[in-house]
């Protein structure tokens, strides 16, 4: 069932601030203390976030990370490409300034979400359903009361996460694999069509980690 809740694939490619040039989307840094947040959540994340742009240069979405990850020493699934993170780690906020679609066209309404990472089942229902088993599920910021570094079991998750959008459906997004190494933080178009963004993120353990994320971008038919 969670294949069916594949959401876009967000890729975390930041460019620290400047807009990437030369493609049809694009980054802007944006500022988190505009945004009404509660404090246990905005204490910990990166003041300074990014808001993409699509073609026609209108926002389609805002993205903050964590200041810093904890490390854990239980991965989610043998098979991720994250093993850093357990089920229902906080990443980050989501933040869509009007209603979107997710990565297999279900609705995302307008509205300011929690991120917290998950990994897809692999049971004989969600074989193959992504190149990778690891995503975000998003959840409305207001219906989110779990501590930033708890650890919920996927079928919590997606209960959560139907009311992204108000549906039967989790509302799922993807990430990618991260790439082997990145200094900075860059925004670009993937084989498929896909927007991605990937970034470096720290860790508590001092280590560097790279993320990736598909912003943008829907499942093929």
């Amino acid at each position: 069932m969670i294949l069916s809740l594949i959401g876009y694939v967000l890729i975390f490619l930041i460019c620290q601030g400047e807009i990437a040039l030369g493609q049809d989307f694009s980054l802007q840094k944006v500022d988190l203390q505009a945004n009404p947040i509660r404090e246990n959540i905005k204490s910990i994340l990166n003041p300074h976030g990014f808001r993409i742009l699509n073609e026609q240069g209108k926002p389609w979405c805002e993205i903050w990370v964590r200041q810093e990850i904890p490390s854990t020493q239980e991965p989610a699934s043998p098979d991720a490409q994250y093993p850093s993170f357990h089920s229902g780690l906080l990443l980050g906020l989501m933040s869509f300034p009007a209603d979107g679609s997710d990565y297999r066209g279900l609705p995302i309404k307008k509205g300011m979400y929690t991120m917290r990472y998950g990994v897809i089942p692999q049971d004989g229902n969600h074989v193959g359903a992504s190149p990778i088993v690891d995503f975000v599920l998003l959840i409305p910021m207001n219906e989110d009361g779990h501590p930033p570094d708890a650890n919920l079991p996927s079928k919590d998750l997606v209960e959560l996460s139907r009311k992204a959008s108000g549906t039967n459906h989790p509302t799922v997004i993807n990430l990618a694999f991260p790439p082997d190494s990145l200094d900075k933080a860059i925004l670009e178009k993937d084989h498929l069509k896909h927007w991605v963004l990937s970034l470096p993120l720290h860790q508590t353990s001092d280590m560097e980690l790279l993320l990736s994320i598909i912003v943008y971008g829907q499942a093929s038919s």
